[in-house]
């Protein structure tokens, strides 16, 4: 009988140890899709805005070389030159020669500029900023396409090259933005060009794209060089790459090398007959793409990106991360999880093999239970005491957990909506038939409504912290100012949406040392319930100090409330008579988070004629006068 019982157990065992593992082995599965597409998401939007960064950047250079080309005192003294080259003159002595300096010296020095120059038709430089290149066709002959794109009327920037610096005797990098410069008949006779440092603006616009501790945006050339400086420079001098004192730009092609060269590999292959890697190979072809898979970059460390071939800049833009690092949660992830499964599973097969001793311990928890009745009726008389107390607070919880679950069903009824729409529209083929407008209108709502969420979750988190306490602040330095307008950015849809519009009136900076987040909050609160009961009117935000305290005002122009509700909306789970939605703890929340500061908040209103709250905040002492 004993045996029988026992391989019923290890047969049950055996049956429950099945599903939990497909459970397990499906969740990792989801869990990993999941960090993939947003590891690609990521990616791809550090790339497009790289690149966005980028464009406008060009645009912007090229506009100033547009302009300063058609500055009429710069084309009156390119004509001059131009007439006393042609006159026999010596183009260093030419008088015209200061003047173009002294014209072009302060957007030189404003923008950063290396330097000018204007080049004539002919190619040949009638004025630089550098007294040896006056006379010569330097630059015609290290960036003819620039130079000649710009004589036949078009204003351009060049890709990023090498040029000897004579003073320091080394190659540096430099590109050339060009401008047509016409006479008064509108006839192109040179072309203005002004020196840009890749170094500058153009590589820092690509080192801001830099994801996590490894990632990084560079942009690189048709022959796969990079144009841009590496974030590893000090690590591609260690490994090789790179010798004392060189820097990555124009230095480094974007080549395979076989293995990880950080921990270690070395190819036998020079560098020069290595392969491109795969990302460049894709970009030099003018292709765009995506690789969340894997594959080696120039240091043959294995990473993810996203990269893309620009014509209008004539550039390859990447953005990388080191995979170990774009999946380092979905490995701990998978760690932890096998980790638990493992656990569990020795747990449960050590219950397994007590199970029959439990059997000879029966008769004495019956014992010990009959002990345990006895001191719980003790205990229920005790608790009888307590009934009312408990009474009010079940139904405190009660109303809270019914008026959350209904503001945040509302919410995720509207993204359930909106998910199941979305996959009804995928269905009929690969390629989803949502158009453009309904995928902006999706994302919208979603947000909308996730943002909904996130602050019922906030202001029942701070209830669930005024329960144990006060709110716990982290003070920081914060211009209140800021701190409202990107409130009113962050509800600028859930406003929207309410048929009103926000206007913030301020009398300068104010700045405090309050919790940025938590006043945040504050203003979310105060900001939705004037936007639900605003009437699709404009709302007001005021911003000023007054003696010894910040004040925020925020002003509504709809329905106004009673005094009735005036007496009570500081309460918690008290809402208006005619409110139709909202937790009921708003204001109560913002009420403690305030208090918190050693703040007040007040609120004055009328029926039919709007309702105001004013938040005051101390300020340090000294800081009235700013």
């Amino acid at each position: 009988m004993n045996i029988e019982i026992k391989r019923a157990d290890w047969l049950l065992f055996l049956v429950m140890l099945v599903p939990i593992g497909l459970s397990i082995w499906f969740g990792l599965s989801q869990i990993d899709v999941i960090h993939r597409r947003q590891a690609a998401a990521t990616v791809q939007t550090v790339l497009a805005v790289t690149r966005e960064g980028l464009v406008t950047w060009e645009r912007n250079t090229e506009s100033t070389a547009r302009a300063w080309a058609g500055e009429v005192s710069v084309r009156r003294a390119v004509l001059g030159q131009l007439k006393f080259r042609r006159d026999g003159g010596a183009l260093h002595e030419s008088p015209y020669l200061g003047e173009l300096r002294r014209l072009l010296r302060d957007i030189v020095q404003q923008k950063h500029y290396q330097g000018f120059d204007l080049i004539a038709t002919d190619g040949i430089e009638i004025a630089s900023d550098l007294g040896d290149a006056v006379a010569t066709n330097t630059l015609s002959r290290l960036d003819p396409d620039t130079v000649t794109a710009a004589l036949r009327g078009a204003t351009v920037t060049g890709v990023p090259f090498l040029v000897r610096d004579k003073n320091l005797d080394v190659d540096v990098p430099t590109m050339l933005v060009a401008a047509p410069v016409r006479d008064e008949e509108g006839t192109i006779v040179a072309a203005l060009i002004f020196r840009i440092d890749p170094g500058g603006d153009f590589s820092r616009i690509t080192q801001s794209g830099r994801v996590g501790e490894t990632g990084e945006t560079y942009a690189f050339d048709h022959h796969a060089r990079l144009v841009t400086e590496s974030r590893f420079d000090p690590l591609l001098r260690d490994i090789g790459l790179l010798a004392a004192g060189e820097h990555s730009s124009h230095v480094i092609d974007l080549r395979d090398p076989g293995g990880d060269m950080v921990r270690g590999f070395r190819s036998a292959v020079p560098r020069s007959e290595q392969p491109l890697t795969k990302m460049a190979t894709s970009a030099v072809g003018g292709k765009s793409g995506i690789d969340v898979d894997g594959y080696r970059d120039y240091r043959g460390v294995e990473v993810i990106g996203a990269w893309v071939w620009d014509p209008e800049l004539e550039l390859g833009i990447a953005t990388e991360v080191d995979k170990a690092e774009a999946y380092a949660a979905l490995t701990a992830t998978r760690k932890v999880v096998l980790r638990t499964f493992l656990v569990g599973l020795g747990i449960t097969l050590a219950l397994t093999l007590r199970l029959q001793q439990r059997e000879k311990a029966l008769f004495r928890i019956a014992d010990r239970e009959r002990e345990l009745r006895n001191e719980l009726e003790e205990r229920v008389d005790r608790l009888q005491e307590v009934e009312g107390e408990l009474k009010s607070a079940v139904h405190a919880r009660e109303e809270f957990l019914r008026f959350a679950s209904h503001e945040l069903r509302t919410p995720l009824t509207s993204l359930r909506l909106l998910y199941e729409y979305m996959l009804r529209a995928g269905a009929a083929g690969p390629t989803p038939a949502m158009s453009p407008t309904e995928v902006h209108r999706f994302l919208k709502v979603s947000t909308r409504e996730l943002f909904r969420m996130t602050q019922v979750i906030n202001n029942m988190c701070v209830l669930s912290s005024v329960a144990a306490g006060n709110p716990v602040l982290n003070l920081e330095r914060v211009e209140l100012e800021e701190l409202v307008r990107n409130v009113v950015r962050k509800m600028q849809p859930e406003v929207a949406a309410e048929g009103c519009i926000v206007e913030v009136e301020s009398e300068g900076p104010v700045y405090g040392h309050w919790d940025r987040a938590h006043l945040e909050q504050v203003f979310v609160n105060l900001l939705s319930n004037a936007a639900r009961f605003g009437a699709r009117r404009p709302i007001t935000i005021s911003i000023g100090r007054a003696s010894g305290f910040a004040f925020v005002a925020v002003r509504d122009r709809g329905v106004g409330m009673t005094a009735e509700d005036r007496e009570r909306i500081f309460q918690p789970f008290q809402r208006r008579q005619d409110a139709h939605a909202g937790l009921g703890a708003g204001l109560f929340v913002s009420r403690a988070i305030v208090d918190a500061h050693k703040g007040t908040i007040s609120v004055t209103s009328e029926k039919g004629e709007g309702t105001t709250f004013r938040v005051e905040l101390p300020l340090p002492p000294g800081s009235d006068d700013g």
